[in-house]
């Protein structure tokens, strides 16, 4: 078969492609509620308005994972951690 050189490359290219590009695009709208709901009991959104979103992700997976010290346990998915740090991240602290 002649193609199947370019058919295995254009394979390949869809594959770097494919991974290269963000599983799905947090919700800041749905973290806001999660943060609201779970979070603003204890903090305040100035304590992390406009942190990096990959930071505020790296502190809420080791604290669901109980890597880390919090007052209460946490129990959120992959999901809703990028939500809500997706939300922290854009918010301004007043």
């Amino acid at each position: 078969m002649r193609n199947t050189p370019i058919i295995l490359a254009a394979a390949a290219s869809l594959a770097v492609l494919a991974a290269s590009l963000p599983a799905r695009a947090a919700d800041t709208a749905a973290g806001k509620q999660l943060f609201d709901k779970v979070c603003a009991d204890c903090h305040e959104l100035k304590d992390n308005a406009g942190k990096p979103a990959a930071d505020l992700e790296k502190t809420l997976k080791a604290i669901v994972a109980g890597e880390k010290k919090h007052k209460k346990k946490l129990t959120l998915s992959d999901a809703e951690i990028a939500n809500v740090s997706a939300y922290l991240s854009s918010a301004k602290a007043n």
